[in-house]
């Protein structure tokens, strides 16, 4: 859990290294990498799916599938908040 949020620390410094080095506006980046790790994160979960299809995963995933998912999914979301973060902060600082 602690390195999901270290990881997205460092993730946020090196968009925004990458950013002051190539002089673009970071401000998009950020905004497609939080988009891009939800939305790995929905799919991950399964949470996009409908109810038939999600009953029939649950029915047929064994516990260890059902933890590496819920855990990964987790851990993205964990990931993506530093980011989030950074974003607003860029957006009201610039």
């Amino acid at each position: 859990m602690i390195k999901s949020i270290i990881t997205g620390f460092i993730l946020s410094f090196i968009i925004l290294l990458v950013c002051t080095i190539a002089k673009l506006n970071s401000e998009p980046i950020f905004f497609i990498v939080f988009i891009v790790l939800v939305v790995l994160a929905i799919v991950i979960s399964g949470f996009a799916v409908s109810g038939d299809r999600m009953r029939a995963n649950m029915a047929t995933e064994s516990k260890e599938d059902k933890k590496w998912r819920v855990t990964n999914s987790i851990n993205l979301m964990l990931i993506a908040t530093p980011v989030l973060a950074g974003l607003i902060i860029i957006h009201y600082l610039i």
